[in-house]
């Protein structure tokens, strides 16, 4: 539609008003003059507004598109588009006498469209295209109704976890109620689950008279293939039923505070999970949907909601009810994993299940997610019981042990130490809680993440020194015998390099590099796993003596002996762990340098070439690629300047060297890794 306006001026305000009258529009044609500039245009030149970026222009729809702009097919359709009460007086759908075949074909395409929305379409396209959810009080039928009740109840508790969680992105998830209702004032939890408990008792009774009936047919000789046939389309019902069942009660559950519902929770899971095989093996039992956009078919309209939409909405496809179960299936697995981290009481562990949970593919949904960071911390509770300040504390004593935190130091108890101590450990919360929701993003958001995270660290990184240099004054005046060198400053710089080194390494997860750009990221990445080596050597060495004098002042005298062995067999423990960490940081650095000298060799030999730039440079990829680093100062940014001088591979190519002996030294890497 063409809509235009005039503008009219006001002593306080612009005001824009719509014109009412509809003169005959005068269309003039402007293709030519939008062609003709581009001919002065050079090859790989843009012209574009300043407010309009890239980004812009991937969440752009194609207008008329009927792939894209769902309008177009709305606009196609002839019917006239029902309310749910209308639809119901023109007897369009059933609220009552439906077959078994079509309740089950309503459960799964509804299971469908919740698997679609989780998948990242916006409600109003999929779930509350079935007209049954907008009013479940004219539904007559007592399954179906509570089957809807249910299914609209759950999408609340998921809807809500996800908006809590708040780690997706807008393009990657809707969370847009558009003004549904999800029956949160009408009915409570239990009160649902009531339901759903009734409606298994209905299915159940049925069941037992089909039973009764069959057996009276066998007896008789008659035949009991059409019996046996509606015995299995109840059971089906009934699994699908006590499914809905049981993905409400893990969502009630984990709504508790305090991680308090998360046993029950797994109870459900694992029933769901079991419900979820016998469902797959009767999806061919519903009755399939009519995908004629003029045909309401099992109540679902997918054009009822087109005026909650956006002028030009995308047009989503429903996924298949095999691909939605799967969906639904993998995502409750990944519950079970979320379980286990709640056991977890040290912050290495937790840190160590974010990774590996945020690498396994396929990547965990967004509901995994969701709960996961909505249990992970509530109330200063990590997973409800650990306070985050014990944790941080916890991750001290192991990775370096400072005096402060040593109970045989006098100055542990006393102010101004104590309360220097505890000022740093607060200040860490805000930062660890930064760093552990980004690794709860999709696995291809993560570098972007880490790089809006490291101006956080790189204060955390600056406090820890100030906090360091009055500690080290105050331990040199009362207490010397207890060597206190930059306790905080180590811990908080392993934490920033690993980051950093997570930074680099993501892009190589991610297929962000070039091919000629491997050489200096491998040779920026061999840089930063030498600081961390650096840093756990010399924090081993830092930890060992704090602990040793420590030792050293329990005096081997009864109980006090029984202390002393204690310790002596939990600093073997601590330093076991430390040797696990440098020799796995060491194998990797020995990967790198052999993936390094195999770019190089391979360019020696010729089957690699420099790239010809005719847009750009190689400092001005290299720039682009490290410029978040720039945010911390301590590993300071290695410049294009620096890599120019020691590691170029222009300067390579001129010289003598000798690619078999290159290529001998990669070898030796490999083997030492």
């Amino acid at each position: 539609p063409l809509f235009r306006s005039r503008l009219r001026t006001s002593s306080k305000s612009w005001i824009m008003e719509t014109v009412t009258s509809k003169p005959e529009p005068n269309w003039v044609d402007i293709t030519d003059a939008f062609v003709a500039p581009t001919k002065e245009l050079k090859l790989g030149e843009l012209v574009r507004h300043e407010s309009f970026q890239l980004l812009d222009a991937m969440n752009a729809t194609e207008i008329m598109d009927p792939k894209m702009d769902s309008n177009v097919e709305c606009k196609r359709i002839k019917r006239k588009i029902l309310t749910f009460k209308a639809a119901t007086e023109a007897n369009v759908i059933k609220v009552k006498d439906l077959s078994t075949a079509e309740l089950i074909g309503i459960m799964d395409e509804l299971f469908a469209c919740v698997a679609t929305w989780l998948d990242g379409q916006c409600l109003a396209q999929t779930v509350f295209t079935c007209l049954y959810l907008h009013d479940v009080s004219l539904i007559e039928d007592p399954v179906l109704k509570a089957f809807c009740i249910g299914i609209v109840r759950v999408t609340a508790f998921l809807r809500e976890a996800i908006f809590q969680a708040a780690v997706h992105e807008e393009e990657d998830q809707q969370t847009l109620a558009s003004g549904f209702n999800f029956l949160e004032k009408e009915l409570s939890d239990m009160r649902v689950l009531g339901m759903l408990k009734e409606s298994e008792d209905i299915l159940n009774k049925a069941i037992r008279g089909q039973n009764s009936a069959i057996k009276e047919a066998a007896a008789s000789g008659s035949d009991t293939n059409e019996m046996t046939q509606k015995n299995d389309l109840l059971y089906a019902a009934l699994t699908r039923t006590k499914f809905c069942k049981a993905f409400l009660t893990v969502c009630v559950q984990l709504d508790k505070p305090m991680c308090s519902g998360v046993a029950p929770a797994k109870e459900a899971t694992v029933a769901a999970l079991g419900l979820l095989a016998d469902v797959k093996k009767t999806l061919s039992l519903g009755t399939a949907r009519i995908l004629d956009p003029e045909v309401v078919s099992l109540g679902f309209d997918p054009f009822v909601n087109n005026r909650l939409l956006p002028p030009f909405p995308r047009h989503p496809a429903i996924v298949s009810r095999v691909k939605a179960f799967e969906f639904l299936n993998v995502g409750l697995k990944e519950m079970l994993q979320v379980y286990e981290a709640t056991t977890m009481v040290t912050l290495a562990a937790i840190h160590v299940f974010c990774s590996k949970f945020s690498w396994q593919k396929p990547f965990p949904t967004i509901l995994s997610r969701s709960f996961l960071i909505c249990l992970f911390y509530e109330k200063d509770k990590v997973f409800g019981k650990s306070d985050m300040t014990g944790l941080i504390r916890g991750s001290l004593k192991a990775f370096i042990s400072p005096p402060v935190l040593c109970s045989k130091s006098r100055l542990s108890s006393v102010s101004p130490v104590k309360d220097l101590c505890d000022d740093f450990v607060y200040r860490c919360i805000q930062p660890l809680l930064e760093l552990f929701q980004a690794q709860f993003y999709h696995r291809s958001k993560h570098r972007q993440k880490y790089a809006n995270l490291f101006p956080s660290l790189s204060t955390l990184q600056d406090d820890a020194l100030k906090y360091d240099s009055v500690l080290y004054e105050e331990y040199q005046k009362k207490e010397p015998e207890f060597v206190y060198l930059g306790c905080f400053c180590a811990w908080s710089l392993r934490l920033v390099v690993l980051s950093m080194l997570e930074f680099v390494l993501l892009g190589l997860e991610n297929e962000l590099y070039a091919v000629h750009e491997l050489h200096y990221v491998f040779w920026y990445a061999d840089y930063l796993m030498g600081w961390l080596i650096g840093c756990l050597i010399r924090s081993e060495k830092l930890r060992v003596t704090t602990e040793s004098q420590a030792l050293k002042q329990l005096k081997p005298k009864g109980k006090k002996k029984k202390q002393q062995k204690k310790a002596a067999t939990e600093l073997v423990a601590k330093d076991k762990v430390k040797q696990q960490e440098l020799l796995f940081i060491q194998a990797q650095q020995c990967v790198c340098r052999g993936l390094l000298l195999i770019i190089e060799g391979l360019y020696l030999e010729g089957h690699l070439k420099l790239p010809a730039f005719e847009f750009g440079s190689e400092k001005l990829r290299y720039e682009h690629r490290f410029k978040p680093l720039e945010a911390v100062t301590t590993p300071g940014i290695l410049t294009y300047e620096k890599y120019s001088e020691t590691a170029s591979l222009s300067k390579l190519l001129q010289s003598e060297s000798s690619s078999k002996k290159i290529f001998d030294d990669s070898v030796d890497h490999f083997s030492r890794a």
